[in-house]
Formats: C-alpha cells, sequence, structure tokens
C-alpha cells in the first residue's frame, strides 16, 4: 500500500479505519518487489507474532502464500489430533476419515463466521476487504489447529486411562480451548489490522486511533471473537459421526 503523498492534506476521517481514502480512489499498487531476505516462519508468527501476520495481510504478493499456508496447517494439525483420536478410541485403521471430517469441520466453521463478521463490519462502518478478512480468519484458525495438535499426545494418554470420563472431557475441552485461541487471535488481527492502516493513512508510524474509530474497531474485533470462538469449539460435535 503506498503512503499518502505529503502534498495532500486529509480534511476527513477514513471510509473505514480498516482501508484509507486512498483505496477508496483506486491508488495504484506497488509493484511485487523480490524479497531481500528469506521471510519468517510461518508457524512462528502464528503462534507468536500477530504483528507479523499483520504485515502479511497487508502485502498483496504475500497474502496468498497466508491464505495456503493457514489452510496447510489447518489440515495437518486437525487431521493429526482426529487421527490420534480415533487410534486412542481403537479404530486408527479407520483414521481417514475422521481425519477428513476434523478438518472440513473448522473450514465450515470458518465459512460460517465470515457472513455475520463481514456484515457487523458494514453495520459499524469499519468494514474491512474481503480478502484480508478471509486471510485473518485462516491465520486465526491455523492458531487454534496448532493448540490442538498440540493436545493430541496428553488425549491419547487419558483416553486410554479412563475412556468414560478423563478421555471425552478433554476431547471436548481440546476444541473449546481450541475455538477459544482463535477467538482471542482474530481480535487481536483486527485491532492491529486497524492501527496499521492508520499510521500508514496518517503518514505517522506512532499514530493511535481516533476514540471513534477504536469504538468502531472493538465492537468488530469483540463480534469476531465471539463468532469464531463459537463455531470453531463446536467443533467436537463432529465426533458424533465417527461412531
Amino acid at each position: 500500500m503506498e503512503a499518502i503523498s505529503p502534498t495532500v492534506s486529509l480534511t476527513a476521517e477514513p471510509l473505514t479505519p480498516f482501508m484509507p481514502w486512498s483505496v477508496e480512489e483506486r491508488a495504484p499498487l506497488h509493484e511485487p518487489a523480490v524479497p531481500a531476505e528469506p521471510e519468517r516462519q510461518l508457524l512462528v508468527e502464528l503462534l507468536r507474532e500477530p504483528s507479523a501476520i499483520v504485515e502479511r495481510l497487508l502485502d498483496a504478493t504475500r497474502l496468498q502464500g497466508l491464505v495456503v499456508g493457514s489452510v496447510g496447517v489447518i489440515a495437518v494439525c486437525t487431521s493429526a489430533f482426529a487421527a490420534t483420536a480415533s487410534a486412542a478410541r481403537g479404530h486408527g485403521e479407520a483414521w481417514a476419515v475422521p481425519a477428513a471430517l476434523a478438518s472440513m469441520n473448522v473450514l465450515l466453521a470458518l465459512a460460517a463466521s465470515l457472513g455475520p463478521i463481514y456484515a457487523a463490519s458494514i453495520l459499524v462502518a469499519a468494514r474491512v476487504p474481503i480478502a484480508r478478512l478471509v486471510a485473518a480468519l485462516l491465520a486465526s484458525a491455523a492458531t487454534g489447529s496448532l493448540l490442538l495438535a498440540g493436545l493430541a499426545p496428553p488425549l491419547y494418554l487419558l483416553w486410554r486411562l479412563d475412556a468414560e470420563w478423563a478421555g471425552p472431557l478433554l476431547l471436548t475441552a481440546a476444541f473449546l480451548l481450541s475455538g477459544w485461541a482463535a477467538g482471542a487471535r482474530i481480535h487481536r488481527l483486527l485491532s492491529l489490522l486497524a492501527e496499521s492502516v492508520t499510521r500508514v493513512a496518517l503518514g505517522n508510524p506512532t499514530a493511535v486511533l481516533s476514540s471513534e474509530d477504536a469504538y468502531r474497531v472493538g465492537i468488530l474485533a469483540r463480534v469476531s471473537w465471539m463468532m469464531v470462538a463459537f463455531t470453531s469449539g463446536l467443533g467436537f460435535w463432529a465426533f458424533n459421526a465417527l461412531g
């Protein structure tokens, strides 16, 4: 995204905190540039650096890589968790079906969240470009999926020790924790994204959101947290189809 020309003065607030006025006027984009140094690992950024994910969201040349990488993380992590759960239940020979169902369930949960979140962004005059919103949702779900994969070994152990209570309870708790983590991450990403766009629009690296923008972004971030956490956290219901 190009910085605003120093000869142009802003006389009105942006139409939305996520898109400065130059975007609305179809300002030309930067030409793709060859990166000067290797990019940081996406897995590290998904776990520890939400600000680095925002940099990817703002860079049109890296946005597709973020989407593809996040989908891959979701597929691998949720499949591994589902396969581990099936093995713990004594159905290890039929791991492919639960793995496919678990991955599809996460993506369907995001699809169910996308419409209400986008509608909320329009209602509060804080519309997020749909491509960035989809990428942010996928990155958030990927963070939750990494947590889910980390809970696979304890799930296997507890299910083997107690298949009546401990195993099923941890299975449910794992999805709830994963949904909470994904919701918290989308909340953080949207807040940082609005701040970054505002700083670029004003040409001030230390600028902060106005009280009105912060209020609107806060509403959208909380709605996003609620929707993502709720739909992703219900993922354990998909295991009802596994028998």
